[in-house]
């Protein structure tokens, strides 16, 4: 028996259809420059975190050739305290007491809020204080509001220091003389001071020495004081406006960024990091 032909049917004959590619390939030619010209493309650096160790000395670290005209800015952060270095020098430590303040918020449906400042020691460090409100547990890092540090006058290693004093006005500013060094003294009527802002050093006469309060010195006011004098003596060197700072490894992040955010506010935005070595 033959077979019927499939191409023919009710006599009709089916003739092999070609697809016509041209308006889909038009399309694209006039989509894809569009895209392009849209399109938004990331560029990524990848930084080398190997960071350069080196050693806190009393004598000036040697430097290439083409250094040999800069300053040589360098910040020493260790748990003790702070310590600026330059070419040829290296400025007394500013020693500190540190304090973590806390804040304990009450079960819900209470409002209320305290707040707890703990003394810490290289003992006490690395321990989370005891909840006062629920001696049973420790409060957690998400609970620390703030790391308070204050600059302290030492007349010994293992001595603890007594806390400096910096002069405030109602706005809670600190205030320095006309050469930046932060004021420790009230003033008297008459008196002109000056606000610690590299940006906005606005001058006041002190017409109502009640307006004015003795408080704590902060390590962060003093490494902005010295900066900003630092600054100000030598605005012309090579490498204006460059500083280095230097950690231990057991300091804080939180420490390390702060004094970066200082280096930045008060002249120096171009920072390079590295580990101190022990």
């Amino acid at each position: 028996m033959a077979k019927k032909n499939p191409r023919k049917r009710r006599g009709m004959s089916v003739e092999s259809a070609e697809m016509n590619l041209t308006p889909m390939m038009n399309l694209f030619s006039n989509l894809i420059p569009f895209l392009l010209l849209c399109a938004s493309f990331a560029s990524i650096k990848i930084l080398d975190v190997n960071l350069p160790e080196v050693q806190m000395m009393n004598q000036p670290v040697q430097q290439k050739d083409k250094e040999d005209e800069g300053l040589l800015l360098t910040v020493f952060i260790t748990d003790e305290g702070v310590r600026l270095g330059a070419k040829g020098a290296m400025l007394p430590t500013t020693f500190v007491r540190e304090f973590h303040k806390y804040k304990y918020n009450f079960p819900k449906g209470s409002a209320h809020q305290e707040e707890y400042i703990f003394p810490i020691t290289k003992a006490t460090k690395k321990d989370l204080p005891l909840c006062p409100q629920d001696p049973g547990r420790r409060l957690t890092l998400y609970e620390r509001d703030e790391i308070l540090l204050y600059a302290v006058t030492k007349q010994s290693e293992d001595d603890t220091g007594i806390v400096q004093q910096a002069l405030g006005n109602k706005l809670n500013e600190t205030l320095t003389n006309s050469a930046g060094a932060v004021l420790n003294q009230l003033p008297n009527v008459g008196d002109t001071v000056y606000v610690l802002n590299m940006l906005n050093r606005r001058m006041e006469i002190v017409r109502d020495p009640a307006e004015y309060f003795i408080k704590e010195l902060t390590l962060y006011d003093e490494l902005a004081s010295r900066l900003m004098r630092i600054y100000s003596n030598y605005p012309n060197v090579p490498d204006a406006g460059e500083i280095k700072v230097v950690a231990e490894d057991d300091v804080v992040f939180d420490k390390i960024i702060h004094v970066m955010d200082i280096c930045r506010e008060f002249g120096f935005p171009k920072i390079s990091i590295g580990k101190l070595a022990g």
